[in-house]
């Protein structure tokens, strides 16, 4: 199984790189001891740094994931990037993550640099994954949605063999994919399409996301990073 950028996306953003984790033998049912606190001192203490949402908006990753929605025509005031999304909501209502074991972990590590990290149930994934534009009129059904919806003509989108699995980039993941109680092998993707991220956050971002799910979801976990001159890469 591969992850595919396609070549319009490719072209469009040279500087595309990611780095992902594959997490195998999770334990996404029981909070182990500490996971929760953890939890809650990890986001607590991001929360206390700012005295309000929009102070996240200065932060030059915030502004580089509000820069690559525009730049698909996804205004982001509406649909605000998940990283963003997640953290002004933790400094607006002191908001702690209580989702499955294995999401609260990883979300975690979205406080370290404000970078987007999204996955999939890999036991659910048909084919490859691809990053590419939707023709539109894809049919998704959403985490939380409560009919099928369609994507946008030239919405940039995940995608396997049988569906978009994600659209908007990583605003809103399938339902069919999702990570939930039943899951125990999962990929966690964090990308970086512009130059200004650097390689070095996006390494040390997936290293938080693989050292949280060993340590509180028995995970066995391998990184790995996708340079900008490579267009696929082997994930599974």
């Amino acid at each position: 199984m591969r992850l595919i950028v396609s070549g319009a996306i490719r072209e469009k953003y040279p500087d595309l790189r990611f780095g992902f984790v594959v997490a195998k033998n999770v334990n996404n049912v029981t909070y182990q001891e500490g996971l929760e606190e953890f939890v809650s001192e990890t986001f607590n203490k991001f929360a206390r740094k700012f005295d309000e949402p929009r102070d996240l908006e200065e932060y030059k990753n915030i502004m580089a994931w509000r820069e690559i929605y525009r730049s698909f025509g996804i205004n982001p005031k509406k649909k605000k990037p998940t990283a963003e999304a997640v953290l002004a909501r933790a400094i607006r209502s002191n908001y702690v993550p209580r989702i499955s074991p294995a999401v609260d972990a990883y979300l975690c590590a979205e406080t370290a640099h404000y970078l987007p990290i999204g996955g999939y149930d890999m036991d659910k994934i048909s084919g490859d994954i691809v990053l590419r534009y939707s023709s539109g009129g894809e049919e998704f059904f959403g985490v939380g949605a409560e009919a099928v919806d369609a994507t946008n003509e030239g919405e940039i989108v995940y995608s396997d063999n049988n569906r978009v699995l994600t659209r908007c980039w990583n605003y809103r993941d399938s339902d069919f994919t999702k990570i939930d109680d039943k899951t125990t092998t999962l990929a966690l993707f964090v990308e970086a399409p512009l130059a200004t991220i650097t390689d070095d956050e996006i390494k040390e971002t997936i290293k938080q996301v693989s050292d949280n799910l060993q340590k509180y979801c028995g995970a066995q976990c391998t990184e790995t990073f996708m340079s900008s001159q490579e267009n696929e890469v082997t994930i599974l």
